[in-house]
């Protein structure tokens, strides 16, 4: 049995037209041969009636402690809901039957989270079972089972990892994740000049992607499509154009950087001290995440996100340790597997942002990431001139690096 998944996101659900185009989508598949899960998020984005944030708001945010986590799942997972069925009447209109599956229905097994569950188990009897009677099974995105029956929801870009999970789960010959974007791009489009859409890139540099900034596909949806080796497209409804993520890819030698994104309100923390142990205690046990590792001899540096900004500084002063903090830094993320092994990175990324007046505040980098802090203010820029060293002008970087 030859067994796809589509996954819509809610914004290309919102109109009619749309949901006849995402049917398209659907119809080419089964009269391919092929089997497909729908994996459906709520219609729209905050202001749409059934949005997962319309919903929320629905609720006084001030208030919203009176009722418990497994109530707020409740409600969000509303929206997931009106849209599968809402789909599988479309399909339905257009002489494609099929089921629709809650979470329940499904078996997707999480965590006990209820608002931020992890998916632990996917069970492929039922939808293979319905596959018997249809070629169409609409799932709802977003929503999980816990041991006990109850339901939870998996927090935003959850509906990407259920219609991962699915497809390990079912043994899937490929996952198509519908968005509103092209795809996977060298750059932020709002941000730098000529972005390209990127064809073809690794498991591992759409992880890094996506945890990075970009939001165009959850971490989670491709590790578990890296788990089972399934390879996962992300494109528009409409056209060819689109990014595989898995398959077979030659690199160019001339792009050792793929991608260029920035996670923005940042602070950094520097602390002078020689028991450091004792700094990254303190803070992981407020459940502070702390990011861009730097020790030194006589001195510790690293990121934490803005809003945690004053209780870290209130409890490391309380600890004895006297914090300086640089507010409002954002961390430039460049992202290839091409770099490895390749000299002169570093150098390029330190010339070029010299040259364009843009102090470089910390610097990180793994085998396929190169992180670069910077002042918020000049997060754009940065971006920007990265962009025209390493992707508009890669035989320029290339000879500058021989």
């Amino acid at each position: 049995m030859s067994i796809v998944v589509q996954k819509f996101g809610g914004s290309s659900l919102t109109t009619n037209d749309l949901r006849q185009k995402a049917v398209t989508r659907v119809k080419d598949a089964v009269n391919d041969g092929r089997k497909s899960i729908v994996v459906v998020s709520a219609q729209g984005r905050f202001g749409d009636p059934y949005a997962t944030d319309t919903l929320l708001s629905l609720i006084d945010p001030n208030q919203q402690m009176l009722i418990s986590d497994e109530q707020q799942s409740l409600l969000l997972s509303c929206g997931e809901v009106i849209s599968a069925v809402v789909f599988s009447h479309e399909l339905a209109s257009q002489g494609v039957p099929c089921q629709v599956m809650t979470a329940r229905e499904a078996q997707i097994l999480t965590d006990d989270e209820f608002r931020q569950a992890s998916i632990k188990k996917v069970s492929a009897q039922p939808i293979i079972d319905a596959f018997k009677e249809v070629d169409v099974v609409v799932v709802t995105g977003f929503q999980g089972i816990r041991q006990d029956g109850k339901l939870t929801t998996l927090g935003r870009g959850g509906s990407d990892t259920t219609a991962s999970a699915l497809a390990c789960g079912v043994g899937a010959d490929s996952i198509y994740i519908y968005t509103d974007v092209d795809g996977v791009m060298s750059g932020d489009p709002t941000v730098v000049d000529a972005p390209t859409t990127l064809h073809s890139i690794s498991y591992d540099e759409a992880c890094h992607i996506a945890y990075q900034g970009a939001k165009v596909i959850h971490p989670n949806a491709v590790e578990w499509a890296k788990r089972y080796r399934i390879p996962l497209w992300i494109g528009p409804l409409a056209g060819n154009i689109g990014t595989w993520v898995g398959q077979q890819k030659e690199y160019n030698a001339k792009r050792a950087i793929q991608s260029i994104s920035a996670i923005k309100d940042l602070a950094q923390v520097r602390v002078s001290a020689h028991d450091y142990d004792r700094i990254f205690q303190i803070v992981a046990e407020q459940g502070i995440s702390i990011d861009l590792i730097s020790i030194h001899p006589n001195e510790v540096r690293f990121t934490i996100e803005g809003y945690a900004v004053k209780f870290v500084k209130s409890i490391l002063e309380k600890k004895g340790f006297k914090p300086e903090i640089i507010d409002h830094v954002a961390k430039i993320a460049l992202i290839g597997e091409g770099m490895k092994g390749k000299p002169g990175i570093t150098s390029t990324i330190v010339t070029t942002l010299t040259r364009h007046n843009i102090q470089i505040l910390q610097t990180a980098d793994s085998h396929m990431t190169f992180w670069v802090l910077v002042d918020e203010q000049h997060a754009d820029a940065a971006q920007k001139r990265l962009h025209e060293q390493f992707i508009l002008t890669p035989s320029l970087t290339l000879s500058k690096q021989e």
